[in-house]
């Protein structure tokens, strides 16, 4: 047990300094202004139903359901259930995404009401929205195999996933820094 709370401890802290990595390449990148307010415009819808979804109310409810099927009935009847848990949130999701895309504009103005439409800020956030909301889709579902994986005490695969999919943005970021933001203009 304490080899399994150093484990997840371990990669929540490696989870934690990898975000603040990431947050100050992107304080550096972009700087105080309409773009950074729109890029935490854009990841503040996916994370918030990443936090209700993914690692909210929905993981809270399917992880001791998922458990109990697998001791109980045993490990056919835990994947069945599983998936069935996996089809309905995809499906849910998915149409939460494409009524999102849609409704987008909207739903810019109420989450960031002081977002004005002439400075190119408000289009830009839900530009920038438009493109990291389906990422919730991958996120939410990605939380629903952690859970799989705790219940079936794979502790260390599903606390590292957080940490691996934070550093897996870090190396293309500070590419897309060296390759096109320090060129001076003109062709290559």
């Amino acid at each position: 047990m304490l080899r399994n709370l150093i484990t997840v401890g371990g990669w929540t802290m490696l989870s934690r300094i990898l975000g603040l990595v990431r947050d100050q390449l992107l304080a550096a990148f972009l700087g105080a202004g309409p773009v950074q307010d729109a890029y935490q415009i854009a990841f503040r819808l996916p994370n918030m139903f990443r936090r209700l979804f993914g690692e909210g109310a929905f993981n809270a409810a399917f992880v001791p359901l998922f458990t109990e099927r697998l001791t109980t009935h045993g490990k056919e009847e835990a994947t069945r259930f599983a998936s069935q848990a996996l089809g309905c949130l995809s499906a849910w999701l998915l149409g939460v995404t494409i009524l999102g895309e849609v409704f987008m504009p909207w739903i810019i103005e109420l989450i960031a009401p002081g977002f004005d439409h002439g400075g190119g800020r408000f289009e830009l956030a839900v530009h920038l929205t438009r493109i990291t909301f389906p990422y919730l889709i991958l996120i939410c579902t990605a939380a629903l195999v952690a859970g799989v994986l705790n219940g079936l005490h794979r502790f260390s695969m599903a606390a590292g996933a957080m940490s691996h999919s934070i550093s897996s943005g870090l190396a293309p970021s500070c590419w897309v820094r060296s390759s096109f933001m320090t060129r001076p203009p003109g062709p290559p």
